[in-house]
C-alpha cells in the first residue's frame, strides 16, 4: 500500500478512538478519572516486529490523586473496549501517560 494511504488510515483510526473514548464512553471515563477528564490518542501505529498495533495515549485529569487508582488499568480497559469498534482483529499494545488539565 502507498505510505500516504496508510498514514491517512492511522489518522482516521486515531480520531475515531478519541471520539469513542471521549464521547461514547464519557460516563465510564468520568467515573474512572473524574469530571472533566479527557483522553488524547497521541498516535496509532503498527509494529511489524511484534505484529500488533501500538497506541500511545494520554489521559488528562483535574485531580491526579483521585485518578491514580484507575490508572493505567482503567485507561487500558476503555481503550480495549473502544478498539473493538474499529473492526480490526489485531492485538494491541497500549502505552499510557497521565497529565493534569
Amino acid at each position: 500500500m502507498d505510505f500516504v494511504i496508510i498514514k491517512t488510515i492511522f489518522i482516521i483510526m486515531k480520531q475515531m478512538l478519541e471520539h469513542l473514548l471521549n464521547q461514547i464512553q464519557r460516563e465510564d471515563l468520568q467515573l474512572l478519572f473524574g469530571e472533566g477528564s479527557k483522553i488524547k490518542i497521541d498516535s496509532v501505529s503498527y509494529s511489524t516486529n511484534n505484529k500488533n498495533y501500538v497506541i500511545h495515549s494520554t489521559v488528562f485529569v483535574k485531580n491526579v490523586e483521585e485518578s491514580v487508582e484507575a490508572f493505567p488499568d482503567g485507561l487500558d480497559f476503555l481503550i480495549n473496549e473502544s478498539w473493538k469498534y474499529t473492526g480490526l482483529d489485531g492485538k494491541i499494545t497500549i502505552v499510557n501517560r497521565i497529565d493534569i488539565l
